[in-house]
């Protein structure tokens, strides 16, 4: 299963338990629990690198720095030369596909992406009563979740828009920044989406563009 869902199945006590999405303290609180085991090879975790599926050392992520979902990317982690967890939100099986997954990356980019654990591990480990941990945790889907369209359909029009102005920004997270504005002002009654939930939805069309612009 996808590493955020495991985070999410802990966070919700399999489920059972609904949370405010930007609630910081219950994703750090959950993966604090789910770092601690994969350091310890209690959970097995997997990522991609070249192409290629690869188990990774559990003490990778010994004190490892997190990028929370649902919450704005630390200055500090997105200069960091040292590895740190980017958790995206989980969409479906097709965005993740195409890089909106978790990963271990520095700022020059990610080094294993797609990150898993197995369902197995984290039936053991966090057995909630009643809950069938291998069918996976249900979504988080409340305001300020990228499963919200009127605010996201709203922001890629802006985006892609942006592009046929020529007012796009190279940088993703500066182009987040704006596009989250730009809904605060001119939309002021619809649900708020951060920067980081932004450049999560939009960070594979935006450099598939970046790269097509400078051919």
């Amino acid at each position: 299963m996808p590493l955020y869902l495991a985070a999410q199945w802990i966070a919700t006590c399999g489920g059972t338990l609904e949370i405010d999405p930007s609630d910081l303290a219950a994703w750090q609180n959950a993966f604090s629990q789910l770092l601690s085991r994969i350091a310890s090879e209690e959970v097995a975790v997997t990522g991609v690198r070249k192409g290629e599926r690869e188990k990774l050392a559990g003490q990778l992520f010994a004190n490892m720095q997190v990028d929370y979902p649902f919450s704005d990317t630390p200055i500090s982690l997105l200069v960091s030369e040292e590895l740190y967890l980017s958790s995206c939100v989980y969409l479906d099986d097709e965005h993740w596909q195409t890089g909106w997954n978790d990963a271990l990356e520095t700022r020059q980019g990610p080094t294993w992406s797609k990150l898993m654990v197995l369902k197995s591990d984290v039936a053991r480990c966090w057995p909630y009563p009643g809950q069938d941990a291998l069918k996976g945790p249900q979504q988080v889907r409340h305001t300020g979740a990228p499963g919200r369209p009127s605010s996201m359909h709203l922001v890629e029009a802006e985006y892609r828009a942006r592009w046929d102005r020529r007012e796009v920004e190279a940088s993703m997270v500066a182009e987040a920044a704006i596009l989250a504005d730009w809904l605060k002002k001119k939309h002021p009654d619809a649900p708020r989406l951060t920067p980081k939930t932004i450049a999560n939805r939009l960070r594979h069309e935006h450099r598939e563009r970046i790269t097509k612009a400078r051919n």
